[in-house]
C-alpha cells in the first residue's frame, strides 16, 4: 500500500484558514492506492489520454463559453432564494455553497429544491414566503416536469420567480416569425413575471451534468452574494495547471490509471469529511448518467458509485465490503488536515479520532483502494475536484467506446411519467 506522506499538502494546521486563500498551485489532493501503485505503463496512457482530451477540448471544457456577463449578473437578486432543479441543475451548486459555508464565505440564505415530497416541498415554501425569498428556476430543457409543478406550487404561494435559467430559447422561427411555443417553464415565468425577470441560458453543447461552471453555478453564488466566479475561476485555473505539463496532471493520471485498472460494477465514494458528501452526490450522477451504457453489440456497461458517510457506515456498509463479493473498489476522500487535531482546540480528540478511523478502515479493506486527501474545504478546491471527475470520466466512457453525453435511457423514464400524467 503507498501512503501519503503525514505532512498535510499545506502545511498549515488551520484547515479553515486555508480554505479563505488556497493554493491554486498546487493539487486538488493528495492520492495514495492500495494495495499497490497503478502501474507506470497505464499511468504514460492514462497522462496522453488527459492531453488528448485537454487538446480536443469538448464543450464542457471551453469554460469561458459559459461565463455570464457582469451586467447579467448584477441583475440577479441578492437574497433569500429558492432554487428550483434537479440533478445537474442543482447538485453542484448545493456542493459549492456547503464549500463555502464552511470556509467562512458566509453565504447568503439559499434552499435548494429538488423533491416533489409534500412535506418537504411545504417546508421550503414557508421559508421562502416568510423571507420573501426570491425564485431560481433551473432547467436545461425548459420542460423538467418536476420544476414546472414546483414552480406551479410556488406561485400558488405568491412567490416571485426571479431568474430562470436554460438552454438558449429561439425567439423566432426560420421565417422570422415569432416562435410557435417555448419551453413550457420559460413561458410560464415569462406569463407570471410579466417580463419582470432574468433569462440566462447555459451553453446548449453542455449537458446538464457538465455545466456546473457555466450559470448553472455561478448564479446561486451571485444570489448568495458570493462571487459568482468562484466555481469558474478556479476550474479555468486547474485545466490550464493540468496542460502545463506532466508533472501537474501525476496525480490525475495515477487517480485515472488506477481506476481503469480496476474496473468494477461498483465503487464506493467513502467521505470521511461530510462536507464533502455534496460533492460526492454530484459524482454519483456524473459518473453514472455517463458511463451507464447498452454498446452497439448488446452488452452492457457502467458503474454504480454509492456515497457513504466515515465512521457511521463502518458500522452499516463495512461487513458486506470486506467479507462479501469481491466486486468493487473503494476511494476514501477526506481533507488534508493534520493528523494530530491540533486545529480543532477543544475537539482535537474527535479531529485525531476521525484520521485514526479512517486509516485503520482503508487498510482492513480487501478491495482496491484509493484515498484523496483534499487540500483544503475552498470552493476553489471542490471546483478542482470536480474537473478532475469529469476529465476521468470522459476518459473512462474514451476507453470504454461510449458516449458519455445524453441520457438515453432516462427518456424512457419521461415518457413514461408524461404518459401517466
Amino acid at each position: 500500500m503507498s501512503n501519503p506522506e503525514t505532512k498535510t499538502q499545506s502545511g498549515s494546521r488551520t484547515p479553515w484558514l486555508d480554505a479563505a486563500a488556497p493554493d491554486e498551485s498546487q493539487p486538488p489532493h493528495r492520492v495514495s492506492f492500495g494495495p499497490k501503485d497503478p502501474s507506470e505503463a497505464n499511468v504514460a496512457a492514462a497522462d496522453r489520454a488527459i492531453v488528448e482530451l485537454l487538446d480536443a477540448r469538448p464543450p464542457w471544457l471551453d469554460i469561458e463559453a459559459g461565463i455570464i456577463d457582469d451586467k447579467q449578473l448584477r441583475r440577479v437578486p441578492v437574497g433569500p432564494t429558492l432554487v428550483l432543479g434537479f440533478g445537474g441543475s442543482a447538485l453542484g451548486a448545493r456542493a459549492a455553497l456547503e464549500f463555502a459555508e464552511v470556509a467562512g464565505l458566509r453565504p447568503g440564505p439559499q434552499r435548494i429544491l429538488d423533491a416533489v415530497d409534500p412535506w418537504v416541498v411545504g417546508d421550503c415554501l414557508d421559508w421562502a414566503t416568510a423571507c420573501n425569498a426570491k425564485l431560481l428556476i433551473v432547467s436545461k430543457s425548459g420542460n423538467t416536469i418536476e420544476v414546472l409543478r414546483l414552480l406551479e406550487a410556488c406561485l400558488s404561494r405568491g412567490l416571485e420567480p426571479a431568474t430562470v435559467i436554460s438552454d438558449p430559447v429561439d425567439q423566432v422561427d426560420q421565417l422570422g416569425q415569432a416562435a410557435a411555443s417555448l419551453p413550457p417553464i420559460v413561458a410560464r415565468v415569462r406569463e407570471a413575471s410579466g417580463g419582470e425577470h432574468l433569462e440566462l441560458t447555459m451553453p446548449a453543447a453542455v449537458g446538464g451534468r457538465w455545466s456546473v461552471f457555466t450559470a448553472v453555478g455561478q448564479v446561486p453564488l451571485r444570489a448568495a452574494n458570493l462571487d459568482p466566479m468562484l466555481l469558474t475561476a478556479a476550474a479555468i485555473h486547474e485545466r490550464d495547471r493540468l496542460a502545463s505539463g506532466p508533472v501537474a496532471r501525476a496525480s490525475l493520471a495515477r487517480s485515472l490509471a488506477w481506476r481503469l485498472e480496476h474496473p468494477a460494477p461498483y465503487s464506493i465514494l467513502w467521505c470521511y469529511s461530510e462536507v464533502l458528501m455534496h460533492w460526492a452526490a454530484w459524482t454519483q450522477q456524473l459518473e453514472c448518467e455517463s458511463l451507464g451504457r447498452v454498446r452497439q453489440d448488446g452488452s452492457r456497461v457502467g458503474e454504480l458509485v454509492a456515497a457513504l458517510r466515515g465512521p457511521a457506515d463502518q458500522h452499516s456498509v463495512a461487513q458486506l465490503l470486506l467479507d462479501g463479493p469481491a466486486r468493487g473498489r473503494v476511494t476514501f476522500a477526506d481533507f488534508d488536515d493534520d493528523p494530530t487535531g491540533s486545529y480543532a482546540g477543544d475537539l482535537a480528540d474527535l479531529a485525531r479520532l476521525r484520521v485514526i478511523e479512517r486509516d485503520a478502515t482503508c487498510e482492513s479493506m480487501t478491495l482496491p483502494t484509493r484515498t484523496l486527501l483534499v487540500r483544503d474545504r475552498s470552493p476553489a478546491s471542490l471546483a478542482a475536484l470536480m474537473l478532475h471527475g469529469m476529465i476521468e470520466t470522459a476518459v473512462t466512457a474514451g476507453s470504454w467506446s461510449i458516449d458519455p453525453y445524453g441520457q438515453p435511457a432516462v427518456e424512457k423514464i419521461k415518457r413514461g411519467i408524461h404518459v401517466r400524467l
